[in-house]
């Protein structure tokens, strides 16, 4: 073994003095007495010429020199687990921070032709890769697949886990470099890299990135109610870095927050935005009553001011057709007076009429006696002639000349008695018909006299009327004067009207535009709405 370590200083590059450590190749420094310009590990550890052999016995010197120099002691010193395999594949070198690492003391190390065994608790037996450098220094990336760092010192990069003596699995990476001596390949270094802490901090990142993530898509597809969550993991990170959670989830908080309020405003602003699509419903639908009533009014101000132009056309001659009709009251009220005087004297013969009637009345009652009189008369006469024929026949012949008398005046009698009695039937019906003419005489004497009243009540009418025509007639006049004036008026509220129809036209544009866009703003916030509702329910 001392005779590998001498091959092995000089391999390295060390002199007597020097206070380097092997470290995968690192340079170490040049000591005194030797050289200046000495190489360091760089030219030590470079393949010589083509083709390497095993090493022999020679130099076995080279070993007291290196004890000497405390090789033991330095390789020791370095903090990043080392070890070294001779030229058959056996430990040569163990320092500390290896043996930490594995849990495998040097002495147990130095001399195990093995050493995966010594990395793998189960034991199992695989290629290192400084057995896979030793086995093929110049191509171990053909043979082996292994990344080469430096082609040049023959040096190669792998990563693999192992259990530690704790039984916690362990991320390493190493490199293995190429030893030779004087151009013979004497052995092989690697430097093993505990990167545990780098890949479970990398990982805790990546979890806690996509932590984050997942929150973050999950709030941004509206899951509001999502929150991120602390892993185990995490602990390897710092704290910093882990404050990153309460901040998403703060945020998330506040977005669930803003949610409520934007969805309680929406709504607010959705009463406002119907509020206000309402009125401007009304407001197009009054504009559009607005525009028909200004169509009818600018339509009959039209016809009005061809009205008035007709009036003012035709006033000359309602003027002279009152001045007409006022000449015309006045022969009125002439032809009323001629007419109250013939009343008054056919009241007056009426009421001689009504005298007279009552004259023949009582004269036709004196009839009745007299013709009363004379059918007693007729009846006694009659008496006295059976009186006379019922004597003439006591008298017997004696007496027939009086009974052709008596005979003769019953006939007489009987004549008289049935004249009597026409006259009487005719005297009936006279009376009959006197006091029908009576009754109609009295009534027409009753209407002549309302007639005259009536006739009266015409004539102060006729007065009036003459009076009230005198003042429409002034008044007419004055209309005349002033319709020109109101013509000219028409023409002009006319103009204004179909002014204010142009304007309104304008408005109702306006208007329909108004309630385009609060359709849309309503349209918009109910789409607001819905949006935040979808949010709500995730």
């Amino acid at each position: 073994m001392s005779r590998l370590r001498e091959r092995l200083r000089n391999a390295l590059g060390w002199g007597s003095d020097s206070r380097s450590v092997p470290d995968g190749g690192v340079v170490v420094e040049d000591g005194e007495g030797t050289d200046a310009g000495t190489a360091a590990a760089d030219e030590a550890v470079g393949p010589g010429e083509e083709g390497h052999g095993v090493a022999d016995e020679a130099g076995v010197n080279r070993a007291a020199t290196l004890a000497g120099a405390g090789f033991e002691q330095v390789f020791n010193a370095t903090s990043i687990p080392t070890f070294i395999l001779d030229c058959d594949g056996n430990v040569a070198e163990w320092n500390e921070s290896i043996a930490t690492l594995t849990g495998v003391d040097r002495d147990e190390a130095v001399g195990h032709g093995h050493v995966s065994e010594l990395f793998y608790p189960d034991g199992r037996r695989a290629d290192t890769l400084a057995d896979k450098v030793l086995d093929a220094p110049t191509n171990a990336d053909e043979v082996y697949g292994v990344e080469p760092c430096d082609s040049a010192r023959d040096r190669y990069r792998d990563a693999s886990t192992m259990v530690d003596r704790h039984g916690e699995e362990r991320h390493i990476e190493f490199t293995a470099t190429a030893l030779y001596d004087d151009g013979e390949l004497v052995g092989v270094t690697e430097v093993v890299i505990d990167r545990t802490e780098t890949v479970n901090e990398r990982d805790a990142t990546s979890e806690l990135v996509a932590e984050v993530r997942e929150t973050a898509e999950a709030i941004g597809e509206g899951d509001l109610d999502a929150r991120a969550g602390h892993r185990d993991s995490f602990e390897h990170l710092d704290g910093d870095l882990i404050r990153v959670v309460d901040v998403v989830n703060r945020m998330a908080d506040n977005l669930d927050e803003l949610s409520s309020g934007v969805h309680e405003k929406a709504r607010d602003l959705d009463e406002t935005v119907e509020e206000a699509s309402a009125a401007a419903a009304d407001i197009a639908e009054n504009v559009d009553e607005q525009n028909e009533l200004l169509e009818e009014s600018v339509s009959e101000m039209q016809s009005f001011s061809a009205g008035m132009e007709e009036v003012a056309a035709t006033a000359d001659q309602v003027d002279s057709a009152a001045v007409a009709a006022s000449e015309a009251a006045d022969e009125g009220l002439d032809a009323s007076e001629d007419a109250r005087e013939a009343t008054e004297d056919v009241v007056e013969i009426g009421d001689e009429l009504v005298e007279s009637v009552g004259a023949l009345s009582e004269r036709m009652d004196d009839i009745e006696e007299v013709i009363e009189v004379i059918s007693d008369v007729a009846e006694q006469t009659n008496l006295l002639a059976l009186n006379a024929n019922i004597e003439a026949a006591r008298a017997g012949e004696g007496g027939d000349g009086f009974a052709v008398v008596a005979e003769e005046v019953k006939k007489l009698a009987d004549e008289t008695r049935g004249y009597t009695e026409e006259i009487t039937e005719s005297l009936d019906k006279l009376q009959t018909q006197s006091a029908e003419t009576t009754t109609a005489v009295e009534r027409s004497h009753e209407r002549i006299e309302d007639a005259g009243t009536e006739i009266e009540t015409v004539l102060d009418s006729l007065e009036e009327i003459a009076d009230a025509v005198d003042e429409a007639a002034a008044g007419v006049a004055e209309v005349a004067r002033t319709t020109d004036d109101q013509a000219a008026t028409v023409e002009e509220l006319t103009s204004s009207l179909e002014a204010v129809r142009e304007r309104s036209d304008r408005t109702e544009d306006a208007t329909e535009r108004i309630v385009d866009a609060t359709d849309d703003q309503e349209a918009a916030v109910d789409e607001l709405i819905a949006r935040v509702e979808r949010l709500d329910a995730r």
